[in-house]
């Protein structure tokens, strides 16, 4: 259950992010416009101010999409016990879900874990290792308590098969 709880909340900062800055665009857009209908050639209104707010909101935007398709295409069910993308990794100190990079998080139920992708070097220490393993990463030695990748028989977990519930702004 802690597995589903971490992707879940992986799911629901990436939509909350994309969301966010869509009305952002949405915002700044409806400003251009309204600054160009009543734009006189001699006015200075800010709208190289606000044309840089609004193409940098859109970046973050398709940058967050992307992330989101990234993480729709990680496979979080197999059953398997080695650290590989997907898995949730607890070690002796921190858990972390082998993803996206988001950071630190923590599910409604109050556990916190990290987010992580493939290519943070402490992904790369703890790559192919099981329950048991130790590794070295920062001068500090972590043991791998367990490496979880739920075995679904009914359900595929698979991300690119569930739709988020996407608002329309």
């Amino acid at each position: 259950m802690l597995k589903i709880n971490a992707v879940n909340k992986c799911k629901e900062v990436i939509q909350n992010s994309i969301d966010r800055y869509k009305v952002r665009v949405q915002e700044l857009g409806d400003s251009l416009a309204d600054n160009d209908a009543s734009n006189d050639a001699e006015d200075d209104d800010g709208s190289g101010e606000l044309m840089a707010d609004f193409e940098r909101y859109n970046n973050l935007k398709d940058e967050h999409e992307k992330l989101k398709r990234a993480f729709e295409n990680i496979s979080y069910g197999s059953g398997k016990t080695v650290v590989t993308e997907g898995a949730l990794v607890t070690t002796d100190s921190n858990m972390f879900l082998i993803s996206v990079s988001l950071g630190e998080l923590i599910t409604d139920e109050g556990d916190k874990f990290y987010a992580i992708s493939s290519n943070a070097p402490i992904y790369e220490a703890m790559k192919n290792l099981t329950a048991s393993d130790s590794f070295t990463f920062n001068g500090m030695t972590r043991k791998i308590f367990k490496s979880i990748k739920l075995k679904i028989h009914h359900l595929n977990l698979s991300l690119k098969h569930l739709s988020y519930n996407l608002r329309m702004v």
